[in-house]
């Protein structure tokens, strides 16, 4: 285990002093009105007189000769990219958005122009023989000269692009620290000139606009510091490490730290008080990671006096996404969670890591087979943490079985015994960022994979994905989920709708959850319908959906039956739907019986079939739909 140091070894510290002198001068005029000025001051002694990164700077060679190991692969890649010429900025890429809202061109483009940083910044570290410091020297004059660090799709005004105005978004956030880390991590190896003009564009694009914000001045564009979702995570980590690994000044250091001391909590409002994540797993790593990285760097630079661990919400925060899993890498993908999504195992070893769990036998192992990301991060993966905590829980023991029940939003994962391969996670509401209208939605797995129910979210984003046209997308408004289409009406918008749990009962053998869906429709026909779920563990397990409507009329109902597979009908009642090795029987019980149809959806790169069981109520009923699995 490679241990951080106190205060780790820093070059070239005294000339970036010098340069910065000026500027924090005149930032001491600021006032910031939200913040606790000798809480800010309280923080600032906590700090150690240099700032510093992630890891040890790269001149303290035993700590990277033995780190490089970790870091072949970044070799290697660095060397193809040495071979050729740094790809370019492309005004008409990044302009493509404001033009016709595809965001990927723009995208993509950035991506290209910024994302040799980390492997050549890994691989010189790793040689220290100065072969790859000319091109990290033109990749952070390319990143300085960039007249925008926002995505095109945050940018809609071009505002950052025009140099009218300059503020913090997801991509700005993450680039600051990787700029900062790099600058850290190589210190005078980084030629002067070079480093003045990153250090400039980190005042320009990062620690400027954050000023304007913290002190009350910059609202519109930064608002993620009050949002209750992953931004407010993303974009504090980014600021505030950046912060401290680079600013000079231990005051400006303070006021990061404090900063994110007091707005960070926002983030952890996004998740249910038993810790649902309501953006679904998929921005749960996002969001969560970096609150966790946030965390580290605040712990380190405070030594352990600042831990954002320090509250309950954090660790059931922190454990869902060991305690969303159905099935093991199996996950309901809710919102606009990819299908299959599922956390990455280097970062569910760093939970289990930091919690002393127990889940994995050799964190350390998995966490340095990580797939590389930003820079801070993957040298996180050879200095890793080593601010483990040893609060009273769940354990590796405890924290599963075969069930996880989130009671506020009515969420219930439902799992097998040991042995067995099939599951069902059912939701009530729990509907906020990202959300879909989605109300009574479950997802059933199977085996490795989710063979039927929600399809998950959006491949890629365009322009109407978060307007007012978002829910006219069949896979994102209710017809491509599995819940009744009720006379014709799909359902409100679910963040506007409020379902109820009727009643639960759970045991070792089968679990009952009902859940009153009545507030998602707006059907005067409709007066009330409740959705029962059953779940057996008996055998090779089995799902019983019951769906109760009260009508005041004739209804016309379809069941719908989301999957990524095929659909082969079997008989007048039962059909079956394979996908990837795995078979199930559905088999719709209704009044009068059934139509079956089969719609194709191919919405922003998710497509999938949306079966239907078209049927008609000539009054109040029930309709049984039975899934069980089908030996292969």
């Amino acid at each position: 285990m490679f241990a951080r140091f106190t205060v780790p070894v820093r070059t070239g510290l005294f000339a970036l002093t010098a340069l910065l002198a000026l500027p924090v001068a005149a930032h001491a005029q600021w006032q910031y009105p939200d913040l606790n000025q000798a809480r800010v001051q309280t923080i600032a002694q906590m700090l150690p007189a240099e700032p510093a990164g992630f890891g040890v700077a790269c001149t303290d060679r035993a700590a990277w000769d033995k780190a490089a190991q970790f870091y072949q692969d970044d070799v290697q890649e660095a060397e193809q990219f040495i071979a050729s010429p740094l790809p370019p900025w492309n005004d008409d890429a990044y302009l493509r958005f404001s033009r016709d809202g595809d965001r990927r061109e723009g995208e993509a483009m950035l991506h290209r122009h910024t994302g040799q940083l980390t492997p050549l910044v890994l691989a010189e570290c790793s040689q220290w023989q100065g072969k790859f410091l000319p091109r990290i020297a033109e990749q952070l004059d390319a990143i300085s000269a960039e007249p925008s660090w926002t995505l095109p799709a945050h940018d809609p005004q071009l505002l950052n692009f025009h140099g009218t105005r300059y503020y913090v978004d997801l991509n700005a956030a993450a680039l600051g620290h990787s700029v900062a880390e790099t600058l850290y991590l190589l210190g005078d190896k980084i030629p002067a000139p070079t480093r003045q003009r990153a250090m400039a564009a980190l005042e320009k694009h990062v620690f400027g606009p954050m000023r304007r914000a913290y002190s009350g001045q910059e609202t519109t564009f930064i608002d993620w510091l009050n949002a209750k979702h992953n931004w407010n995570a993303v974009c504090l980590n980014g600021v505030t490490d950046a912060a401290l690994t680079i600013l000079p000044s231990r005051e400006e250091r303070g006021l990061f730290a404090a900063a994110a001391e007091h707005w960070s909590g926002n983030y952890l409002d996004s998740f249910s008080d038993s810790g649902y994540d309501t953006e679904g797993i998929g921005y749960w790593e996002y969001g969560f990671s970096n609150y966790e990285e946030l965390r580290e760097q605040l712990w380190y630079s405070t030594g352990g006096k600042l831990d954002l661990f320090n509250n309950p919400k954090a660790r059931k925060a922190a454990l869902f996404g060991l305690q969303f899993a159905m099935l093991p890498g199996v996950y309901a993908d809710f919102g606009d969670a990819h299908f299959m999504s599922r956390p990455s195992p280097a970062f569910l070893a760093t939970i289990d890591r930091i919690f002393n769990l127990g889940v994995f036998p050799d964190d350390l192992a998995i966490i340095r087979k990580s797939d590389r990301g930003a820079l801070p991060t993957a040298v996180l993966a050879a200095f890793p943490n080593a601010s483990q905590r040893h609060d009273k829980g769940e354990t590796a023991e405890t924290m599963l079985g075969v069930r996880t029940w989130y009671p506020e939003p009515g969420v219930l994962v439902d799992r097998p015994d040991k042995g067995g391969d099939f599951a069902i996670t059912i939701k009530a509401g729990g509907n906020a960022n990202h959300s879909h209208n989605d109300v009574g939605s479950y997802s059933i797995g199977m085996k490795t994979t989710q063979i039927v129910g929600d399809p998950g979210g959006p491949g890629f984003y365009d322009a109407d994905t978060f307007n007012s046209k978002r829910y006219t997308y069949r896979l994102l408004n209710s017809f491509g989920h599995p819940v009744p289409e009720i006379d014709g009406k799909l359902q409100l918008e679910a963040t506007r709708v409020h379902p109820t749990v009727v009643s639960t009962h759970f045991s070792p053998e089968e679990d009952t959850v009902a859940l009153d869906l009545t507030a998602a429709y707006n059907d005067p026909n409709l007066k009330k319908i409740v959705r029962t779920m059953h779940y057996t563990r008996s055998g090779s397990g089995a799902v019983e959906l019951v769906d109760q409507l009260d009508v005041n009329g004739p209804a016309d109902v379809v069941e719908s039956f989301p999957t990524h597979g095929t659909c082969t009908p079997v008989d007048a009642r039962s059909f079956r739907i394979d996908y990837q090795g795995a078979s199930v029987l559905v088999t719709v019980d209704a009044p009068g019986g059934y139509t079956l149809t089969q719609d194709k959806v191919n919405d922003m790169g998710n497509p999938f079939l949306r079966i239907g069981a078209k049927l008609h109520l000539a009054q109040s009923g029930r309709v049984v739909m039975h899934i069980k699995p089908v030996a292969q």
